[in-house]
């Protein structure tokens, strides 16, 4: 076969012709080509070219003549261009630098020989714009492949000409099958018509992309969501294909979905009450919508300072130990708690601090914690830590309602118990019997709306006797025991037994453990309180009260019921001081008192010898004033071992065997005498004190011994007389000179008369008695005169 080339006037020559033509008809053909030819030799030489060819590679004839062509045309080695003058290889295709860009040729050459060289003559063609389509259309193809959405084309028949490798990772076929298919394999018949509307629409210019979200039919029968974005082109035939990009949004709508149920559980936490059912709904989200196992909101405890797992997720496997409190140093929970940071680790396993509220664990799928659960996660955290905070504040909201509700109501009913106790301390003050105070007190307390029933009762060895009772249901006295022969028992009984105050603010607890408490009940008594009526160590009684309310009685009144008691006793020991006053007849005891401790056993005790008190005269506060007689006794002796003893305060010498001593703290000389007694004598031994004492008549002789022995246990009475005394009818005298003096005055009157100063002649001087009493000597003088005067007023006067 023969090539031919033409020249610029179109006329061809065989190669058969040109074989035998000069060299110098190849340089002149060149020049008349009209596209870049070449002419080298066996060593690539450069021999000839043309003005295209300069243009070309952008240079000079003298640069590029004499050159090795590779250094042009890279590709255009000598075995391309032997294989290509054999026919046997395509056009030598290869690129050129040029100074601006790089151009792309197709050469094809033709071997020339003649009787001295063999010559190669190459015609060149820019192909440069074909080759960037190609780079271009084989970059487009590429990214379609590696992208993970589908892409697909159409034709205007419905038929799918090309999808990628994606289209085959979401639909399940594979690329022969869907290639050639109509679109109906994918679509159904109402996407098809939404597809075909929407392409109208593209062809029309009415838009230039169009999207639509549908399901698309999978190999498996399945279906699978996705969001279609496509346009149209056209063809040059008038016909059009749709190219479009297809992307699986499966997880999107999961993730709006738990979104959605996200919201929901939002809604549940604003309705949430208490935090427990805040962690409640938080767990039952973590499983239910987050997929998360093994969910656990562990909550701190202020007053415990640990953190309580609170709620479990219904599909946990944690065992009982693992649901136990967590403290200081319990791990990562409790680091996750004081951090404030959460964590999630390589097992899988989440935690998120709730601030100041707790901790939030859960544990994540096998697959990990993809970038969209983290953030789903974090969101419910956030809720969670919200809500508590909400319900933090909400709570201490009601319990500052709820605490000044109760101020409120406490201060209504405080004020109504005042009124009461005014109306009581009334009583008191009128009342000339501790019968009449005990009624008394029983009736207000029961006319006020607060206390449904109150009673008075006396303290007995076999338990407490009732005295006085007012309010409904009276019949629960005699239905309930009131014995102390067991344990515990009603409220009274154990005040009683205990001598402090009984409160019981729910009575149907341990409702079934003891008779009283269904007695009451049914009598609509819910709570209760009791308080002992005792004044200085003797309880007098007790005071029990019963409400319809539970809880009814708090700090505030149990304080004023304890004041009340107080007060009430303190009223029965004036009455009965008043009743103990010495008339014309009188009760004489001879006592027995086991008293190791006070001052005159102690003294006797030391000087080993009996000692007598003379009188006895109170003094302020603690303190009582002592005459005793201690004869055949050195007085250094007796004055340094008195000293010695703790509580005395001074000690002076009155006579011969008398010393005056102030004594601090309780004295039995005291104790008689605070009850009403008179000392008829006493007599100090040194593990006893023997003492005779006058009563009224009209004195109980048991409650007194009863009071003495709360202070000395075991007193003993050895004898009981009754007596009559010479006295003016006109009653006491020595009870009227007390009601005329002030204490200060009779305390004068008396250590004057004890140390000896009315005797004559006198063992003490005005100015000794001063020193006694640590006063002024004309201070002493006054307080004579004056109780001299209204003592002769009593005995010389009229009335």
């Amino acid at each position: 076969m023969e090539k031919s080339v033409s020249d610029s006037s179109g006329e061809r020559t065989t190669t058969a012709e040109t074989s035998q033509t000069p060299r110098a008809f190849l340089d002149s053909l060149v020049t008349r080509l009209p596209e870049p030819a070449v002419v080298v030799d066996t060593e690539l030489r450069v021999l000839a070219a043309n003005d295209h060819l300069y243009t070309l590679v952008e240079t000079s004839a003298e640069t590029v003549l004499g050159r090795s062509l590779p250094d042009l045309f890279p590709a255009a080695t000598r075995g391309r261009i032997e294989a290509n003058c054999a026919q046997t290889g395509e056009y030598v295709t290869t690129c050129c630098q040029t100074v601006e860009d790089d151009r792309w040729v197709d050469l094809a050459f033709e071997r020339h020989e003649s009787e001295d060289e063999t010559v190669y003559l190459g015609i060149g063609h820019d192909v440069t714009e074909r080759q960037d389509r190609e780079r271009t259309l084989e970059a487009y193809e590429r990214i379609v492949e590696t992208i993970e959405d589908g892409v697909y084309t159409l034709d205007d028949t419905a038929t799918i000409r090309t999808v990628n490798d994606a289209m085959s990772s979401i639909t399940g076929y594979d690329r022969e099958t869907m290639v050639g298919s109509d679109a109906s394999l994918l679509a159904d018949e109402s996407a098809i018509d939404r597809a075909a509307t929407l392409s109208r629409q593209l062809r029309d210019g009415d838009r230039d992309v169009a999207t639509m979200t549908t399901e698309i039919q999978t190999a498996d029968t399945g279906t699978v969501p996705v969001e279609t974005r496509f346009s149209a082109y056209s063809l040059d035939d008038d016909h059009y294909r749709q190219v479009g990009v297809v992307r699986d949004v499966s997880d999107r709508q999961q993730f709006a979905r738990m979104l959605a149920a996200l919201h929901d559980t939002t809604r549940q936490l604003l309705r949430a009450e208490t935090k427990d059912d805040v962690a409640t709904v938080i767990t039952e989200t973590a499983a239910d919508v987050l997929d998360l196992s093994g969910a656990t909101v562990y909550l701190f405890d202020r007053s415990e300072n640990h953190l309580r797992p609170t709620a479990v997720g219904p599909d946990a496997t944690v065992d009982e130990t693992d649901l136990s409190p967590i403290g200081p140093d319990g791990g990562l929970v409790w680091d996750v708690f004081v951090d404030d940071e959460g964590a999630t680790l390589g097992t899988g396993a989440i935690y998120r601090s709730l601030t100041d509220h707790g901790v939030f664990y859960a544990q994540t799928p096998s697959d990990g914690l993809d970038e969209r659960t983290r953030e789903l996660v974090d969101l419910l955290a956030s809720s969670a830590e919200a809500a508590l905070a909400r319900v933090d504040r909400e709570m201490a909201l009601r319990e500052r309602e709820e605490e000044r509700r109760q101020q409120n109501e406490e201060l209504r009913q405080l004020k109504e118990v005042n009124a009461i106790i005014r109306r009581v301390d009334r009583v008191l003050v009128e009342a000339d019997t501790c019968e009449a105070i005990e009624q008394a007190v029983c009736d207000e307390l029961a006319s006020s709306q607060w206390f449904s029933f109150a009673w008075v009762g006396r303290s007995t060895d076999a338990g407490v006797e009732p005295r006085a009772w007012a309010g409904r249901s009276s019949s629960y006295l005699d239905a309930v025991t009131q014995s102390a022969a067991s344990d515990g028992g009603p409220p009274a009984v154990q005040t009683a037994q205990t001598g402090t105050p009984t409160l019981v603010p729910c009575i149907t607890d341990d409702l079934r453990r003891e008779h009283w408490r269904t007695e009451a009940i049914s009598r609509d008594f819910r709570s209760a309180i009791s308080v002992p009526l005792a004044y200085d160590d003797f309880l007098y009684g007790v005071l029990t009260v019963y409400a319809d309310r539970t809880e009814h009685f708090g700090e505030m009144l149990e304080s004023v019921f304890v004041e009340l008691g107080e007060g009430i006793a303190n009223a029965m020991r004036e009455i009965a001081s008043r009743q103990r006053h010495l008339g014309d007849d009188v009760v004489e005891l001879a006592l027995s008192v086991p008293a190791p401790k006070p001052f005159t056993t102690q003294l006797a005790r030391r000087l080993d010898r009996p000692i007598t008190c003379e009188g006895v005269v109170p003094g302020e506060a603690d303190t009582t004033r002592l005459f005793v007689s201690v004869p055949d006794v050195e007085q250094t002796t007796v004055a340094e071992t008195i000293a010695e003893i703790r509580r005395v305060e001074s000690v002076s010498s009155v006579s011969e065997g008398l010393y005056e001593v102030v004594v601090e703290g309780d004295t039995v000389v005291r104790a008689v005498t605070d009850q009403g007694a008179r000392l008829g004598g006493l007599e100090a031994r040194s593990d006893r004190v023997d003492v005779v004492v006058h009563l009224a008549s009209e004195v109980d002789v048991r409650t007194f011994v009863e009071q003495l022995e709360s202070r000395y246990a075991d007193v003993k009475l050895n004898a009981r007389r009754e007596k009559t005394t010479r006295r003016p009818n006109h009653g006491s005298i020595r009870a009227a000179l007390e009601e005329k003096l002030t204490d200060r005055q009779l305390e004068v009157l008396q250590t004057a008369y004890l140390s000896g100063f009315f005797d004559w002649p006198r063992e003490t001087t005005g100015e000794e008695v001063a020193s006694m009493l640590d006063i002024t000597q004309p201070t002493v003088n006054r307080h004579l005169r004056v109780s001299e005067r209204k003592l002769l007023e009593l005995v010389l006067g009229d009335g």
